[in-house]
């Protein structure tokens, strides 16, 4: 894609794995000049310069970005008020353009709402995503008083799947297919909505060309839910092989979703409509699965899965077999 950009500076805070590796290379690729900040453990892309910090230090975050500006500011790791208002204390913000924010669905209180989530309902405690939820919260109310002048744009993703995803989801269900093993679902089949990591990453790009103003709040997501057993299908689908699942009454037996599968139990759904009334980018969902598996296939070796989540299938396998 054709840009007016004379190597823009931008600064990705939190660049260094998942959802921010792959926003840093999609902004390489259209011709930014990127930044990126972390605790630098993550040795960084070539042509990347890393600001390798503690976000949590305040002067440690006003040294490393003295006399630095940037066009754009991405922030895909902040997680909280104290972070945030780190970050405005130490930006200058004389160049800045376009500030984008990566929240979360787990914003929405979701007890009081019906679904699908709009960006106009109500805030608040999310009884599934606890202090997380919360959390984003308060750094979307921070920002939001803050870089005046600058546009800013909120992101609420819902479940993000692709290349390292540190998050257990699509590599527990690999693990389970290529393992032969039986894979335990909610009875309840509840409806997930997912964003493959690459579609977001050139959503955001695709915002920053946009003139908007100065806060917009946008919801993403595919365009189509789907349920758990879905979900499950279409990885089996994608990569080939053959599933067998189990629809498990998990409350009569007194368990809870998260003791057997990666998600929790409750319809995940968003109203995208805002976004794709200025972006309609979404690839194919079986296809962005594979790069996930292929993923996967390399680096199983190094993924720990959590042994108690193991423990508990087997058990409730054996109490299904009696």
């Amino acid at each position: 894609m054709e840009r007016n950009v004379i190597m823009k500076k931008l600064l990705v805070a939190g660049g260094s794995y998942f959802i921010g590796r792959k926003i840093v290379d999609i902004m390489m690729a259209a011709g930014y000049d990127v930044y990126t900040l972390n605790r630098g453990t993550v040795p960084p892309p070539c042509n990347v310069t890393n600001l390798a910090c503690d976000r949590n230090d305040p002067l440690a975050m006003r040294e490393v970005l003295k006399d630095k500006q940037f066009s754009v500011i991405i922030d895909v790791s902040g997680l909280n008020r104290t972070q945030a208002e780190i970050l405005c204390d130490c930006v200058d913000i004389k160049s800045l353009k376009k500030f984008v924010f990566i929240s979360s669905s787990a914003v929405y209180d979701i007890e009081n709402l019906a679904v699908p989530f709009k960006e106009t309902d109500p805030l608040g405690c999310n009884k599934y995503w606890t202090d997380y939820g919360q959390n984003k919260i308060e750094a979307e109310d921070c920002y939001a008083g803050s870089f005046h002048g600058t546009q800013k744009v909120f992101l609420r993703p819902a479940y993000v799947f692709g290349e390292n995803n540190y998050a257990q989801r699509e590599s527990f269900v690999f693990e389970h297919l290529v393992s032969g093993k039986q894979l335990l679902i909610p009875a309840t089949n509840p409806k997930l909505q997912f964003i493959y990591a690459g579609d977001f990453a050139n959503i955001i790009l695709r915002l920053l060309d946009i003139n908007l103003g100065e806060l917009s709040i946008f919801n993403v997501g595919n365009h189509k839910p789907v349920t758990a057993r879905e979900w499950v299908e279409h990885c089996a689908a994608a990569v080939g092989l053959d599933v067998d699942i189990i629809l498990y009454d998990y409350l009569a037996a007194g368990w809870e979703s998260r003791d057997f599968f990666p998600f929790y139990d409750y319809d995940n759904v968003l109203d995208v409509a805002k976004l794709r009334s200025v972006i309609q980018y979404e690839t194919d969902f079986e296809q962005n699965l594979r790069a996930a598996y292929g993923w996967f296939l390399k680096n199983r070796g190094s993924i720990v899965f959590k042994g108690h989540v193991a423990k508990n299938e087997e058990t409730i396998l054996r109490t299904l077999a009696k």
